[in-house]
Order: structure tokens, then sequence, then C-alpha cells
């Protein structure tokens, strides 16, 4: 049963989204609660390696339909499961468009399983008590204002502003930040 309803992602800000993390071929993009597959798509055709995780057996039968027909089937993977079930542990971005309550949910996940590095974006819903490393306001095709936010894992959560974790590799996450487009 799925927990919020399925809403897609506007394409316009999608792709913005993308181009703002520099999605590329080095990159595992997991879109969580994926919906009909835009975003998956999207980011094996700019060469990242894409999973949806989506729990409607409907919706990821046409996530796999559509990778076929975009010629992306080979970089794009489909878990039916529920997004709290799955691991994140190869993750270098990750993207969701869920409510805030959901996102405040997801943040323990993240803090547990996510690399540090890996690239969060949010869509109109931050993640409460993370502080994005770039927000982006912008406009979707039928002109309704969307915001995008970034958080990168090592940087934007609140676990990594304690003493005990001090010893990140700063030049790694020197060249995540490199990896956000200026705004």
């Amino acid at each position: 049963m799925a927990i919020v309803p399925y809403i897609p992602s506007p394409m316009k800000v999608v792709k913005e989204a993308l181009y703002t993390v520099s999605i590329g071929e080095n990159d595992v993009l997991y879109d969580l609660g994926a919906g009909d597959g835009r975003v998956v798509i999207e980011a094996a055709k700019q060469g990242a390696y894409a999973i949806a995780v989506e729990i409607d057996p409907y919706l990821c039968e046409v996530i796999r339909k559509k990778a076929l027909e975009e010629g992306v089937a080979d970089r794009v993977s489909v878990i039916e499961a529920s997004f709290f079930d799955i691991d994140l542990s190869n993750a270098t971005v990750v993207y969701v468009y869920l409510y805030k309550s959901i996102n405040d949910i997801l943040k323990e996940k993240f803090e547990k399983e996510l690399p540090i590095g890996t690239r969060i974006i949010t869509i109109d819903f931050p993640i409460p008590s993370w502080v994005p490393l770039a927000v982006r306001h912008t406009l979707d095709e039928k002109g309704i204002p969307r915001t995008i936010h970034i958080y990168i894992k090592g940087i934007s959560n609140p676990l990594a502003r304690t003493k005990k974790t001090l010893v990140i590799d700063y030049k790694f996450i020197a060249r995540k930040i490199k990896c956000i487009r200026s705004l």
C-alpha cells in the first residue's frame, strides 16, 4: 500500500534538478517512489545507472516498458518494494518528491545507509533539520513555483556537524560540492 499518492514530478523540474547535481556516468541514482519512471529514464539518458523504487506493480511495469522504449533498459533497474525496505548504501544520488513528514522519517535511513558525499534532491519539501547546500527556485511547465533542495550527506545532516564526525575526507566533499552547478 502506498503511503503517498502518485504525483509525477514536472519534467522541467526533473531536468533542472539532475543538471544541478551534475548527474553522469559515474552515478547511481535512486528515485524513491518512482511513479512512472520519468526521473530514472532521464538520469539514464544522462549516463547514470538509475534505480526506480516503486511499490505499485502497475507503475513498475510502466517504468520497464518506458525504459525499453527510450533505449535505456540496460541502465535502469526497477525494485518493486517500499523504499523503507531497500538498501541505499551504493547510492551517489537520491531523488525524493515526497511529503515533508515522509522526508522526516527517511532522514534516519539516510543517516544510516547513505555514503558520505551522496547528493540528495528533494522537490518542494525539505528534509527537516538538514541544511541544504543549495536551494533553487524555478517554475514548472504550467508556471507553478517549485523548489529544488540539494543536500550532501556529510555536510547537510546534523550528525555531520558533531565533533565525532569531523574526520570526514574534506577533499572528497570538496569534489562533491564542485559537482553542484551554480544557481
